[in-house]
């Protein structure tokens, strides 16, 4: 049986572009956005595609605000 790890996005700010969504590991930007909501909602439907996974929102200075776990861990997965 394959093991499926948690998949973690990030909400955060950047000077240049604005709102990311970011995908932990590897550090894809997987979106960007003007607005921070636009970013949240975006963060939160790539997060839903997972079986489980977890939203970050970070502020500007990017400490955590809020986390959010989308699906249910596995058995066989540590958090």
């Amino acid at each position: 049986m394959e093991t499926v790890g948690r998949v973690t996005y990030h909400v955060a700010f950047d000077e240049e572009r604005g709102w990311n969504v970011v995908q932990e590991n590897s550090g894809q930007v997987m979106s960007t956005h003007r607005a921070r909501t636009e970013a949240i909602l975006r963060g939160r439907d790539l997060a839903r595609t997972h079986p489980y996974s977890l939203l970050v929102i970070h502020d500007r200075e990017g400490r955590t605000e809020k986390q959010y776990n989308y699906g249910r861990r596995p058995r066989d997965v540590a958090v």
